[in-house]
C-alpha cells in the first residue's frame, strides 16, 4: 500500500485521503500486520524488554522544576494519521503560537501553545510502518507547526546543552502503533531524544511514562500492546512509583490506550482474577492519590462523563474519551457511550493471593441503580447522538460506492485506475460481486438434466419460488459448495460479532444478513438465465458460453445489489440498534467532528478545555488564521484546599 504514496509538500494535507477501511487491500494489509504482530508479541513482549536486571526502574519526566514552575499548560491528542486534512487540521490548532476563542460561557479565553504534547496513540493507519508514519503523522505535525512557536527545536545528541525554552512529548502507542511490534513508534518516542518530532524533547525510555507537573500533579501513562492489560513488569513500575513518589497531595490523570469504561463493569475479567490496571488503580488510592481523570482515545469522538464527589477521596472525577485527532469519527448513539458508567471499589474475599484483593473497576452497568457505586453522570458529547445515528441513517447505505481519489483521474495514468477503484471502498463491492459469481458458479451445476435423478432442472425452465427451495439444496449439495456458502455465512457472523449487543442477537442479524445475500445470489441467477433464454441465448451450466455469461451477470449485479444490501445493513445495524460502530462508521470515514485537548494548570487546579477544530481544505492556511477552533467543552478540577477558579 505504501507504494503509492506521494511525499513532499506537493501532496498537500487535503490530497491525503482517507483510509478507505473496507478497501481489500487495506483489509489484507491490517489483517497480516495484526496477525503476525499477534505472534511476535506471544513469542517476545517488547514491553518486557525495558527490565533491567529483572525490573523496570520508571525514569520521570520532570516537568515540576523548570523555571516557570507554578504554571504549564499542556495538551492531549490521540487517533491521528488517517485523513489529511482532519489530522493537519489539528495539528494546525495544537501548535499554534496561541489560540483566541471564546468558551461555552461566551467568554473570551487566549491559551498559549502547550509546553506539553501527550499523544494517546494509534498515531497512524492503517499500519505502523514507516511510510505511514511518514506520511500520516509525521509531515502533517511538521508542516504545521508554527514559525512563530516560543519553544526552540531540539537537533543532535547533546539535547541537554542547548537553551530552551523546550516542548516535550509523551506518548503512548494504541494497537495500530503494534502492528510492527512497535518498533517505529518506539524509534520516534523512546530512547530517542534527538527532536525526531517536530523538534520536540522526547525523553521516555520506555512505550509508558510518568510525568511529574507542578503542584503534586501527575499523568501517567500506560501502554496494553495488543493484550489488553499491563505486563508485570509495567505493573511493577508504576507500583514502585506509588510507594516511592504518591501521597495524600497527588492528583493524577490517568491515559490508558483504550477506554476500558465504555465496556462492561470489570471489563471480562476472570471471578478472582482482576487485571493488572484494576490492581493498580487500586494500589495508587491507598498510597492517598486521588484518581481525577481517566483519559483515553481509540474511539474517534469526544465524550466525557463525571462524578461530582468521588465517595473515596471526597473529590471530583471525570471519565473522558477524546479520539478526535484525525481518524474517522465514530457514532456517540451506541450503547458503549449511552450506558450508565460506575466505579466499584469492593474487595475479593475469597482470593488465595492478597494482591488479588483489592481492585478499582470502572466501566458500564445495565443495572447501575442496584450497584452500591458510585455513578458517573454525562456531561459534554461531541458530535451530538442525534448527529450520528442521523449521519448513520443517511449516509450508511450508499458508503461502499464512494471512491475517493489520491489525485484527480486526469493526473493519473490509465494504468493505475483500476488500483484507485480497488482500493477504495469500491473495491469491497467489486470482491462482493466477484464473490456472488463464484457462488452462483457452485450453486448452478447442479441445475442440469444430468441431474434429474435428483430432482434438478435447468433454471430457466423453473418458476420463481418452486426453483427455490432446489437452491438451497444446491448449496448443500457438493462439499465444495458448502464450504463457499459457510464461508460467506461466517463472515456475515463475523462481522455482526462487533458489540455491545447480546451475542444471540449478533449471531441471529449475522445469519439473517448472510441468508439474506444467499437470496440476492439466487434471484440474480434466475433472472440472468431466464433473461439469457428470452434474448436465444444458450444459458445452460454444461455450455461454457452461456454459464459463464450467466455468472459474470450475477456478478456484476451483485456488485451493485450486494453493495446495497451491506450497506442497508450497516444502517439498519447501526442508525437503528447502535450496533457496529467500528465498521458501519469506518465505511463513512467522516472527517468533522475533529478536535484536541488543552490543560492549563497553575495553583488552584487544573482547567480542562476541548478544542474542536474544522478540518482545513487546504494545507496553505496562514497560521493566525483560527476562525475554525471553537471550545465545545471544559471543566476544572480544584486543587484540595486551594481556591481558584470554580467548576464550569
Amino acid at each position: 500500500m505504501s507504494s503509492s504514496y506521494r511525499f513532499g509538500r506537493r501532496t498537500p494535507p487535503s490530497a491525503r485521503r482517507p483510509v478507505a477501511w473496507f478497501a481489500p487491500s487495506t483489509l489484507l494489509h491490517a489483517a497480516q500486520e495484526l496477525v503476525a504482530s499477534q505472534d511476535f508479541l506471544r513469542n517476545l513482549d517488547r514491553r518486557e524488554t525495558f527490565a533491567r536486571d529483572g525490573r523496570v526502574e520508571m525514569e520521570v519526566i520532570d516537568l515540576a522544576r523548570r523555571e516557570a514552575a507554578d504554571n504549564l499548560i499542556f495538551d492531549f491528542i490521540a487517533d491521528t494519521g488517517d485523513g489529511g486534512a482532519a489530522t493537519f487540521a489539528v495539528a494546525h490548532a495544537a501548535l499554534r503560537h496561541e489560540i483566541h476563542a471564546t468558551d461555552v460561557n461566551g467568554r473570551s479565553v487566549t491559551l498559549p501553545e502547550g509546553e506539553l504534547l501527550i499523544l494517546g496513540g494509534d498515531l497512524a493507519y492503517p499500519g505502523a510502518s514507516p511510510h505511514d508514519y511518514q506520511y500520516r503523522l509525521l509531515e502533517m505535525f511538521e508542516w504545521a507547526r508554527d514559525p512563530h512557536s516560543r519553544f526552540r527545536r531540539v537537533g543532535g545528541h547533546e539535547v541537554s546543552t542547548l537553551s530552551g525554552p523546550h516542548k516535550f512529548v509523551a506518548a503512548i502507542p494504541q494497537n495500530h502503533d503494534w502492528f510492527d511490534s512497535a518498533a517505529t513508534f518506539c524509534r520516534y518516542f523512546v530512547n530517542h531524544d534527538k527532536g525526531a518530532f517536530i523538534g520536540a524533547r522526547t525523553p521516555q525510555t520506555q512505550s509508558y511514562f510518568a510525568v511529574r507537573l507542578p503542584h503534586d500533579w501527575w499523568v501517567l501513562g500506560f501502554d496494553w500492546a495488543l493484550s489488553g492489560d499491563l505486563d508485570r513488569y509495567q505493573f511493577e513500575a508504576f507500583a514502585e512509583l506509588a510507594r516511592n513518589d504518591l501521597g495524600p497531595e497527588s492528583d493524577l490523570v490517568l491515559v490508558y490506550p483504550e477506554p476500558y469504561w465504555t465496556r462492561r463493569l470489570g471489563d471480562g475479567a476472570p471471578e478472582g482474577y482482576p487485571k493488572r490496571y484494576q490492581r493498580l488503580e487500586s494500589l495508587l488510592e491507598k498510597t492517598g492519590a486521588r484518581i481525577r481523570l481517566r483519559l483515553a482515545g481509540d474511539l474517534h469522538l469526544y465524550h466525557r462523563e463525571s462524578l461530582s464527589i468521588d465517595s473515596r477521596h471526597g473529590c471530583d472525577s471525570h471519565l473522558v474519551v477524546c479520539g478526535s485527532g484525525g481518524a474517522f469519527t465514530h457514532p456517540t448513539h451506541g450503547a458503549d457511550i449511552q450506558w450508565p458508567k460506575v466505579i466499584d471499589r469492593s474487595e475479593a474475599p475469597d482470593v488465595i493471593n492478597d494482591e488479588l484483593r483489592e481492585q478499582t473497576r470502572v466501566g458500564c452497568s445495565t443495572n447501575a441503580s442496584a450497584i452500591d457505586a458510585d455513578r458517573f453522570t454525562p456531561a459534554c458529547t461531541y458530535p451530538t447522538a442525534d448527529a450520528t445515528r442521523a449521519l448513520a441513517l443517511r449516509a450508511l447505505w450508499r458508503s461502499l460506492f464512494r471512491v475517493r481519489l489520491s489525485r484527480p483521474w486526469r493526473e493519473m495514468p490509465v494504468t493505475n485506475w483500476l488500483r484507485e477503484l480497488l482500493d477504495s471502498n469500491l473495491g469491497f463491492a467489486l470482491a462482493l460481486g466477484a464473490l456472488y459469481g463464484i457462488n452462483a458458479y457452485v450453486n448452478s451445476f447442479v441445475f442440469s438434466a444430468s441431474f434429474a435423478e435428483d430432482h434438478f432442472k435447468p433454471m430457466a425452465d423453473l418458476a420463481f419460488w418452486p426453483a427455490a427451495p432446489l437452491w438451497l439444496n444446491a448449496m448443500v449439495f457438493s462439499p465444495f459448495a458448502t464450504g463457499v456458502n459457510l464461508l460467506m455465512l461466517a463472515g456475515c457472523i463475523k462481522l455482526a460479532w462487533e458489540g455491545p449487543g447480546p451475542r444471540w442477537l449478533r449471531a441471529l442479524t449475522g445469519f439473517g444478513h448472510g441468508m439474506l445475500h444467499g437470496f440476492a445470489i439466487f434471484s440474480l441467477y434466475w433472472l440472468a438465465t431466464h433473461g439469457l433464454q428470452w434474448a436465444g441465448i444458450s444459458h445452460s451450466s454444461s455450455s461454457l458460453s452461456g454459464g459463464l455469461m450467466s455468472w459474470m451477470l450475477v456478478g456484476a449485479a451483485g456488485t451493485v445489489l450486494g453493495g446495497l444490501i451491506f450497506g442497508l445493513y450497516l444502517t439498519l445495524a447501526n442508525g437503528v440498534f447502535g450496533q457496529l460502530p467500528n465498521n458501519a462508521f469506518g465505511a463513512l470515514a467522516d472527517e468533522r467532528w475533529k478536535g484536541f485537548m488543552r490543560f492549563e494548570l497553575n495553583r488552584a487546579g487544573l482547567q480542562v478545555y476541548m478544542i474542536g477544530v474544522t478540518p482545513h481544505d487546504s494545507a496553505h492556511r496562514s497560521p493566525t488564521d483560527g476562525s475554525d477552533q471553537r471550545v465545545v467543552d471544559q471543566f476544572f478540577m480544584a486543587k484540595p484546599g486551594r481556591t481558584g477558579r470554580t467548576a464550569q
